[in-house]
């Protein structure tokens, strides 16, 4: 019985590999990604503040979906590389959560804080 989860796959090859493959789900073939391109994108999710296993996951994700859609993956990220850190944690949960199970979603939850002046209009 196999069982889905989202911890990204162990690295079996060496960093002297050209290629690497990865199998997404079950019923895929997997994908061949190249070593230098995922080594250059985890570097950027990397320098803005992610962690070397979720900077691998989107990394991963960003380069097969190119990949499917014929797109240069280095085109994705000169597009992420004008938002600031916010933005940038926004675009990547939408991208996971297009690559997961519907029944599971990531998500950001903003608190709103009210200002004084609408307080005093508030009658309790």
């Amino acid at each position: 019985m196999n069982f889905y989860n989202n911890i990204p796959n162990e690295k079996t090859s060496a960093s002297t590999d050209k290629t690497l493959d990865f199998f997404n789900t079950f019923y895929e073939s997997p994908v061949e990604l190249d070593n230098s391109s995922l080594t250059a994108i985890k570097g950027f999710f990397e320098s803005k503040g992610f962690k070397s296993d979720a900077s691998e996951s989107v990394s991963i994700i960003i380069i097969s979906q190119a990949k499917k859609d014929n797109l240069n993956p280095f085109d994705i990220i000169d597009t992420l590389k004008g938002l600031n850190d916010i933005e940038l944690s926004a675009i990547v949960g939408e991208i996971l959560n297009y690559n997961r199970f519907k029944t599971s979603n990531l998500g950001v939850t903003m608190v709103n804080e009210i200002t004084e002046l609408v307080k005093r209009n508030i009658v309790v």
